[in-house]
């Protein structure tokens, strides 16, 4: 295999190809039927059974070649099977086959991801537009837009804060708490950041990496257990009008270009509406 190009991990059990496949995930793997402790059949079955694993290839090698050992491999999540003696020239086009269905399944599931996302984002901008037409609460606005953006920014918390420091909504997953009792200086690193929130940047901070925070700040966002920081600042006819901070506390996240130019412009928009809001009373 590594003579073609592949760079293949073993393992000499079912136990270990398990430790091995969640160290390195690999794009496919090759699982003999007959193991020591965990046979392939079982090995396979808990493989599949690892959370986003639906469309891992796994190509079971047997020197069973009966039909129930076929239906068991399959039973248990195999992709596809070989039978031994192998023949590299089969191997080889099996393989090559799986990773490229691999690879496809994979961005098949990502664009539908995206186009469930640009979904939910058209839908949040069409309300927006939709009460601009009708008098409306701005906080209301406000709390609507944060819960409803939480799930497909798989946020765990997400908020915005005015430049006087009002906290104006807040959304947060089940089991997280509110940031209502932390000065809001601190949530939006603004001693850090205001110069470049007001030329309109966006601040996106991985904690995997190493940041100059002062202590105080340090223990700040300890507190809030981050993975992923991203702060967002709201421009009102290039005045900084505040900041939308979102929270990342299980994984960093990836965003995506067109994500954040759509985050952006949703912002824009409940910005004016707070204006018009304000103009209106």
């Amino acid at each position: 295999m590594e003579e073609e190009g592949y760079r293949a991990i073993e393992a000499k059990n079912g136990d270990q190809c398990l430790q091995e496949y969640k160290d390195h995930k690999p794009n496919l793997v090759l699982l003999d039927a007959i193991m020591p402790e965990m046979d392939g059949f079982t090995c396979c079955q808990k493989l599949r059974s690892l959370e986003d694993n639906k469309n891992l290839p796994i190509l079971m090698i047997t020197a069973l070649d009966d039909q129930d050992s076929i239906d068991q491999a399959f039973a248990a999540g195999a992709t596809d099977y070989i039978t031994k003696p192998i023949f590299w020239s089969v191997l080889s086009q099996r393989v090559n086959y799986l990773l490229f269905m691999g690879q496809t399944l994979k961005e098949l599931t990502r664009v539908k991801s995206h186009l469930t996302k640009y979904k939910q984002w058209q839908r949040l901008e069409h309300q927006i537009s939709y009460q601009w037409q009708r008098s409306f609460s701005i906080k209301s606005l406000f709390q609507d837009c944060l819960e409803q953006l939480r799930n497909p920014l798989e946020a765990e918390r997400l908020g915005i804060h005015r430049m006087d420091g009002k906290l104006m909504a807040e959304a947060i997953a089940p089991g997280y708490p509110s940031v209502k009792t932390i000065e809001w200086k601190k949530i939006t690193l603004l001693r850090l950041y205001q110069s470049s929130y007001e030329q309109g940047e966006t601040i996106v901070l991985d904690f995997s990496e190493k940041i100059a925070l002062s202590e105080e700040e340090k223990t700040t966002l300890e507190q809030l257990s981050l993975k992923n920081l991203t702060l967002i600042p709201l421009l009102l006819k290039d005045k900084l009008w505040g900041i939308l901070w979102i929270h990342h506390c299980q994984a960093s996240y990836q965003w995506e270009t067109w994500e954040m130019e759509s985050l952006r412009h949703l912002s824009s928009l409940v910005v004016i509406s707070s204006k018009i809001t304000e103009l209106a009373l």
